[in-house]
């Protein structure tokens, strides 16, 4: 009864208020035209950079965690995409690159800032951006490799690299914050002001781009990938965490981060490589319903 009662106060304290609000974006995109795009890229380009700025510029983690938290996240990343690669053999070349996509692209972003922000306060926020710009940059990479084939070209991945804004916010807050440069007030309330709109603009839209994508087909590699993505991560966490000795709420962070559903910019890539879309939009909705308990799962074994 005990379990119960403290996965029900997770749940209702945690979770569920993430998935309110991403309810409110769903219900809105159903009931009205919603430039889902526009959205997403002042979201992209403005919003979401001004908070990966101001939550490092204002960090006080030390410079071996947040490389480590990095290396952390690249090998789940890179192990997950593995997994899921080689789960969907029997699958044709798209299938396989949207079952490798799906399975490594984690959403630490919408989702992933939000759960640390709300379990954990200013510091697992922290260390949840490192763990989401270290994604990012490889979601913009590898993850064009994947999408395509193999076909897309070295220095188109790079271009894609090179319009990540957060990775900008985050070597710039990190520079800023080392070197102890104090910014204008002015300045700095209009990053607060930007950053502040963040967390529930990513949550609204999440809500509006999942009531676009279907659930259909009873397929092997949804299930496979779900299980890939929503309980391989945090294994493949909690066993990478234990070889390196990585302790305490950085151990926390990167177990719940690498737990998160399958990313919508999975879509994206899909969409724009044609890696089987329809497959992949089916496994963002899929696993993001079912990280409603799986997650609250998660946040109990680690609390």
């Amino acid at each position: 009864m005990a379990i119960l009662n403290t996965l029900a106060l997770i749940l209702g304290q945690t979770i569920l208020p993430i998935f309110l609000v991403v309810l409110v974006g769903f219900i809105l995109a159903r009931r009205m035209a919603l430039n889902t795009q526009t959205i997403g890229r002042v979201t992209f380009y403005i919003f979401s950079p001004a908070l990966i700025f101001r939550g490092l510029y204002q960090t006080d983690l030390d410079y071996s965690t947040v490389g480590r938290t990095a290396l952390l996240a690249a090998l789940i990343f890179l192990a997950s995409g593995l997994l899921g690669w080689l789960s969907s053999g029997k699958e044709d070349r798209r299938r396989r690159a949207a079952a490798a996509l799906t399975s490594a692209l984690s959403n630490n972003g919408n989702m992933g800032l939000s759960v640390s922000l709300f379990a954990f306060g200013t510091p697992g926020l922290s260390l949840a951006m490192i763990y989401f710009v270290t994604t990012a940059f490889l979601g913009n990479t590898i993850g064009v490799f994947v999408a395509s084939s193999g076909k897309a070209a070295p220095m188109q991945a790079l271009r894609r690299t090179a319009q990540v804004p957060m990775l900008y916010g985050a070597v710039l807050g990190l520079l800023l914050g080392y070197f102890q440069v104090e910014l204008p007030v002015g300045l700095m309330r209009s990053v607060e002001t930007l950053a502040g709109a963040a967390v529930p603009t990513l949550l609204v839209l999440l809500g509006a781009q999942l009531s676009h994508a279907p659930i259909q087909g009873r397929q092997m590699v949804l299930g496979r990938t779900a299980l890939i993505r929503l309980v391989g991560g945090p294994l493949l966490a909690t066993l990478l965490c234990a070889l390196w000795g990585v302790q305490g709420l950085e151990r926390t962070i990167v177990i719940l981060q690498s737990a998160m559903p399958t990313a919508v910019t999975a879509t994206v890539l899909a969409t724009e490589y044609d890696a089987a879309p329809n497959l992949v939009a089916t496994i963002v909705a899929l696993t993001t319903v079912i990280s409603l308990f799986t997650v609250s799962g998660v946040l109990w074994m680690l609390s």
